[in-house]
């Protein structure tokens, strides 16, 4: 029998450089675990750019010691990695430490030059926007914490920021945070807790290069004014709130992504954003979960005027929740009828609709005339 030769470990033989960047993918508890492989596996760890701390043990047992172990071994961490490497993603998910910890262990990442940063903390926890201030801050990802001292921010570089169920004193803070990000490019903001809701001055922001808004379930697309996002090229968002800040005739020449939450009676309104929206190529439609049909929308006629993004520029579009009233089937009718370019249509229905209602659903919507000949409609 052939002897087999020995297996050779390939990893191993990789750059120092290689390793530590396939490590930073993995939580810093197991990266830190990976250095009883070899000696030479040993310090790797403490030259990795990406720390990543969660208090999963903690959850899972709730006692002191695996409280003290956890914090411990936040700080073994940071006390023993190579301080002449940078930190560039610090991410951590922890809801069981005082304010002074967890700021501690930010003003580190944010002194180590921390490029991206992301927390999710205790709705308790709450977090001056000065030890988050950094001219190297290029992502900001913040979940659960109140945010005070907002006019001591500054964030030069910053061109992503996620906002999710954070607290802020009243709805000017936004503003303020937003001012403070002249070159943000993606802005996510869901579940914000607000204890005041009067804002003003959304119409100073300039955020020129702002190019991805998401702001599906909050209430505050008002505190940013429609001229903010002049270039955007994604959009998600409520229909009212939209409608709610929509002064006049204002055009998004560079959306291509439109995706909208809509409710009763906003069919003819959505005609209209269509046709300020000239070079749309994908558009979701997603009714919500309050949507409620009424008997005007059982007459509801469409525009003979055709958007020009349907005329030539709309190749998908996906309607959610679709339960085959009048008014949905009208509108799903008008976009076969008059979008030329379009390669895909597709109709996903709620989960509660019978399957005999399915298939008349899907037996009407089939036999629409398409406009384009290439399109394909789809059920789910």
């Amino acid at each position: 029998m052939e002897k087999m030769s020995p297996t050779v470990d390939r990893i191993s033989s990789l750059p120092n450089e290689l390793l530590c960047h396939i490590l930073s993918f993995l939580p810093t508890k197991q990266a830190v675990a990976t250095g009883i492989l070899s000696k030479r596996w040993g310090p790797l760890w403490r030259s990795v750019s990406t720390l990543d701390f969660n208090d999963e043990s903690y959850l899972q047992k709730r006692t002191f010691f695996y409280w003290y172990r956890s914090v411990q071994s936040v700080y073994t961490v940071m006390l023993r990695r190579d301080v002449a490497q940078p930190i560039k993603r610090f991410i951590l998910a922890c809801s069981f430490c005082d304010v002074y910890t967890v700021s501690t262990w930010i003003m580190t990442a944010i002194e180590h030059r921390a490029e991206h940063v992301s927390l999710s903390l205790n709705p308790l926890i709450t977090l001056s926007c000065s030890i988050l201030s950094s001219r190297y801050l290029v992502v900001l990802e913040l979940s659960g914490p109140t945010l005070r001292g907002i006019s001591s921010c500054d964030f030069p570089s910053l061109k992503t920021l996620h906002l999710k169920m954070v607290h802020l004193r009243e709805c000017r803070c936004l503003v303020e945070i937003l001012a403070a990000c002249p070159v943000l490019e993606d802005l996510f903001i869901s579940s914000l807790r607000v204890t005041s809701s009067y804002c003003h001055g959304g119409d100073q922001l300039r955020l020129s290069k702002l190019v991805r808004v998401d702001i599906s379930d909050s209430a505050y697309l008002a505190c940013i004014q429609l001229p903010t996002l002049s270039n955007v090229k994604f959009l998600r968002t409520d229909v009212v709130q939209l409608r709610t800040t929509f002064v006049g005739l204002f055009t998004f020449v560079n959306l291509t992504y439109l995706e909208l939450i809509v409710d009763a009676h906003y069919w003819d309104w959505l005609l209209k954003l269509l046709h300020c929206c000239p070079n749309l190529q994908i558009l979701v439609i997603d009714k919500g979960n309050s949507f409620n049909k009424t008997s005007n929308d059982e007459n509801w006629v469409y525009s003979h005027l055709v958007p020009k993004c349907l005329s030539s520029k709309l190749k998908t579009c996906r309607f959610q929740k679709y339960e085959g009233w009048e008014c949905e089937f009208q509108f799903a009718r008008y976009i076969m009828q008059n979008a030329r370019a379009l390669c895909a249509f597709t109709i996903c229905s709620t989960g509660f609709s019978p399957l005999a209602a399915k298939f008349q659903m899907i037996k009407r919507l089939s036999s629409c005339p398409r406009i384009s000949i290439t399109c394909k409609l789809s059920f789910e």
